[in-house]
C-alpha cells in the first residue's frame, strides 16, 4: 500500500507530496477534495470528519488520479465533468473545458435581453455550454448550435440531456459548407478559435497536450480568420435589429469592433472582462 492508512483525509499528505512540483500547496488542497465530491460524494467538510476508509479498488483509484495529474492532466478530465454558470457538463479532450469568460459572455448576453421568444445560434459549440445555459435560462428560445467536429457535438448532446434541455446541434464546417439552409436567427453567438499560433509558447501543458487544438489556434498571420465568415454570415442570417456577440482575443478588440462596423452593425461594443481585458464585441443589425 502506497499511503500507511486507508482513512481518505490521511490522503491529502501524499497528494500534496506527489503534486508539490506542479501545483501550489492550496491548489493540490482544492484538487484533492474536488476528487472526494466526485469519486465518493462527500463534501470537504464530511471528508474531514467522517473518518471515512478506502477499499484497495479507491486507494488505487487515488493512486490513478495522481499518475493523471503528474502528467498535468486537467483535473476536469480526470473526473469527467465540470461545473459552468451553476450547471454540469462532462468533458473530455474532444472539447474546450468552459471558461470563467464564458460566463461573463452568458452573463452579459442575459443582462440584455428582456424575454426569451426568440431564436438563437451558436457557432462552434464545443460542449454546448452557451446554448445549453441559455435555454435553461431563457425557456422560450430556440436554440440550434453549429461545431466542425463531430466528437464535440457528440459530447454537446450528451449535455443536453444532462440539463434536460432541447438544442438543434448540427454538424457544419462554417469556413467550407454553404450554409444557405440555416433559418433567421434573433441572435447569433460564437467563442471562435481565436488563441494565436505563436501563443503556444506561452501556453500550460495542461492546455496544449489535453485540449484539442481545432478548437483553440488560428494563424498569425489571419488571427480574425472565423469573425469575419460569422460575420459574413450574420449579415444573411440575423433578422432586423439582431445581435451578434463574439468572445474575443484581448488584443484585437479595436480590430473585431471594427469589423462589425463595416460590415453594417450599429451600436457596436467593446465588453472588458473581471480582469479589465477585451473579452466581448457586439453589434446590432438594423437591416
Amino acid at each position: 500500500m502506497f499511503v500507511t492508512t486507508n482513512n481518505l483525509i490521511d490522503l491529502l499528505p501524499y497528494y500534496k507530496t506527489k503534486l508539490v512540483d506542479i501545483y501550489e500547496d492550496n491548489e493540490i488542497e482544492n484538487i484533492f477534495y474536488v476528487i472526494c465530491d466526485y469519486k465518493h460524494n462527500l463534501s470537504r467538510i464530511d471528508v474531514k470528519i467522517s473518518n471515512t476508509l478506502l477499499s484497495e479498488s479507491e486507494l488505487l483509484m487515488h493512486r490513478t488520479c495522481i499518475k493523471r495529474l503528474l502528467t498535468n492532466e486537467p483535473i476536469q478530465h480526470i473526473i469527467g465533468e465540470t461545473e459552468f454558470y451553476g450547471l454540469p457538463f462532462l468533458v473530455n479532450q474532444d472539447v474546450l473545458i468552459p471558461r470563467p469568460e464564458t460566463e461573463e459572455l452568458i452573463d452579459f448576453i442575459l443582462s440584455t435581453t428582456k424575454n426569451s421568444a426568440f431564436t438563437i445560434l451558436d457557432i462552434g459549440t464545443g460542449t454546448g455550454c452557451i446554448p445549453i445555459t441559455l435555454k435553461s435560462n431563457l425557456p422560450l428560445t430556440k436554440v440550434s448550435a453549429i461545431d466542425i467536429s463531430e466528437k464535440a457535438l457528440e459530447t454537446a448532446i450528451k449535455n443536453a440531456r444532462l440539463n434536460k434541455v432541447n438544442v438543434n446541434f448540427s454538424h457544419k464546417d462554417i469556413l467550407t459548407n454553404n450554409l444557405t439552409d440555416l433559418p433567421q436567427f434573433d441572435i447569433i453567438i460564437s467563442n471562435p478559435p481565436y488563441v494565436l499560433e505563436s501563443d503556444k509558447l506561452k501556453m500550460n501543458k495542461n492546455v496544449l497536450d489535453f485540449d484539442p487544438e481545432l478548437a483553440l489556434f488560428v494563424a498569425d498571420e489571419n488571427p480574425l480568420l472565423f469573425y469575419k465568415r460569422i460575420t459574413t454570415l450574420a449579415v444573411e442570417k440575423l433578422n432586423k435589429n439582431g445581435r451578434l456577440f463574439f468572445e474575443i482575443h484581448e488584443n484585437f478588440g479595436k480590430e473585431t469592433k471594427q469589423l462589425l462596423i463595416n460590415a453594417g452593425f450599429t451600436n457596436v461594443n467593446i465588453i472588458n472582462d473581471m480582469q479589465g481585458k477585451n473579452r466581448i464585441v457586439w453589434g446590432e443589425l438594423s437591416k
